[in-house]
């Protein structure tokens, strides 16, 4: 029999070890400890909460977290929370949770759904679930609904055969077609960098130099100080900037041999997105030995539409798909991908 125990953090360091080593394992991570910490008790609006399953000598044998995040729109009724680290150990899949001994729903969904009455009860919502395909459709009897995000996946290849090897959800069919075009984009990587390689258009500086403005009435992440020191780790993200003008800048987290140099997060007008901004990215890029550049425009607005067609004017190959985030909020209104403002940065708190 298991037990069910919410509490909010931080926890123990060894009730993190225990969790952070199983979910690692389940899932074939390699989140370190430092990392895992920083996301779960120290974020800008306070410490995550948790849902503990247990057994009876209190051995920790599943867990799911929802941590708060702080957005330009907060206000006293809304403290939106991302759902993050959760897992059942398989040997206990099928055990009973005291208190739940009569339930035929899956083990998982019992402990996500008295996790989100539980902070919902504290007056936290709306709450955001990234999660498998396979379980999307499981997201309405936690009462989230499965909204899509268009999604346009841009991206500049500078090692086709280490990418056509390395980039993950492809079939082969699609490998071959990236190593074709990679071969193609590589050369005129080249040419891009070279060409405003002595250009003072921009400026690498650490992440918060500009904040981003407040012109958006959609929910959106990571404007303030507090929220960006804490998302982007200084080892592992920089900031470039564009000179002149209204503020203008991309963050980026930095590629490696097995990796794409990757845009979270950035704050650029139609005029911004072109060679000085792109020759900045491919020759920090280049320096990392990075795969390529990745960049992912979400929504379908005007300005998505203006900014895939730059990034193809210049070689970028750009791909359309839908990204599914379950959401489950008291308010109808934000169960609209039109009412918020994504961007990777939610999506890639990873090593």
């Amino acid at each position: 029999m298991l037990s069910l125990r919410i509490v909010r953090g931080p926890l123990q360091e060894t009730e993190n070890e225990i969790i952070l080593t199983q979910y690692n394992r389940l899932t074939n991570s390699r989140i370190p400890m430092n990392e895992f910490v920083r996301w779960i008790q120290h974020g800008p609006e306070g410490p995550a909460w948790h849902a503990l399953l247990e057994t009876e000598d209190g051995s920790i044998v599943g867990h799911t977290s929802m941590i708060p995040l702080k957005t330009r729109q907060n206000s006293a009724t809304m403290t939106p929370c991302k759902s993050e680290y959760s897992f059942i150990g398989e040997e206990f899949r099928a055990s009973k949770i005291r208190g739940f001994e009569k339930s035929a729903r899956p083990k998982f969904l019992t402990l996500v759904d008295q996790m989100i009455r539980h902070c919902a009860g504290e007056g936290w919502g709306p709450f955001l679930i990234s999660t498998t395909p396979m379980l999307h459709r499981l997201g309405p009897r936690l009462g989230c609904h499965p909204v899509e995000f268009p999604v346009w996946e841009c991206l500049l290849i500078l090692k086709p055969r280490d990418a056509a090897r390395k980039t993950p959800n492809m079939n082969s069919r699609q490998r071959a077609g990236l190593f074709a075009a990679g071969v193609l984009q590589r050369g005129l990587a080249a040419i891009l960098a070279v060409l405003k390689q002595n250009s003072r258009d921009t400026e690498r500086v650490a992440v918060g130099g500009t904040l981003t403005r407040n012109g958006s009435e959609r929910i959106s992440f990571f404007h303030d100080q507090a929220s960006l020191r804490w998302r982007y780790l200084e080892d592992q993200y920089f900031q470039i900037e564009v000179k002149g003008g209204e503020p203008a800048f991309v963050v980026v987290k930095r590629g490696g041999p097995d990796s794409y140099l990757r845009v979270c997060q950035y704050e650029l007008g139609p005029e911004n997105l072109k060679l000085p901004i792109l020759g900045a990215l491919i020759r920090e890029a280049m320096r990392d030995g990075a795969l390529g550049v990745r960049w992912a425009f979400y929504g379908d607005t005007p300005e998505t539409q203006r900014a895939v067609r730059q990034m193809r004017k210049h070689g970028f190959l750009c791909a359309r798909r839908d990204r599914t985030l379950l959401i489950n909020s008291a308010n109808p209104e934000l169960l609209s991908a039109s009412k918020w403002e994504l961007c990777d940065s939610l999506f890639s708190f990873d090593p």
